[in-house]
């Protein structure tokens, strides 16, 4: 799932997946903004992996994925890896706030890369993006 204000989210939540998908990993993606939470909450449960990719807003989540948070966290989401990429100009805080709610979650490891993309992607967030799809492997 991801949620993106002006493109760069998704842009790299894109590149993540079809770098997975190079790979043979099997990738959906789903944007939590314009596709209703129930269908991206059925879709979660059929995978090991979940990445999840969000603009910070308001120094927090942003609305859309905070709302499928929410909704996934309801529904005792458990044995499940968890990665993150996190968006934010000025003070990202995406990936911070979810990981304080999922982390609470039953049996879900938390990949230790965080993606951090300052607007638009970096050879910093390239690097790191590289060390997550090795680490999701």
């Amino acid at each position: 799932p991801f949620a993106s204000v002006y493109g760069g989210t998704e842009t790299a939540a894109n590149i993540l997946a079809c770098r997975l998908a190079e790979l043979g990993v099997p990738v959906e993606m789903y944007d939590v903004s314009i596709t209703h939470y129930s269908y991206v909450l059925s879709e979660a449960f059929k995978y090991s992996h979940i990445v999840f990719a969000s603009t910070t807003y308001n120094n927090g989540i942003f609305p859309f994925m905070k709302t499928f948070i929410d909704h996934l966290t309801e529904r005792n989401y458990q044995n499940r890896k968890i990665a993150f990429i996190e968006n934010g100009t000025w003070a990202p805080m995406a990936a911070k706030k979810m990981t304080e709610i999922l982390s609470s979650l039953k049996n879900v490891t938390l990949a230790e890369t965080v993606v951090t993309v300052k607007s638009s992607l970096s050879a910093e967030s390239e690097a790191a993006m590289d060390k997550l799809v090795s680490e999701l492997l």
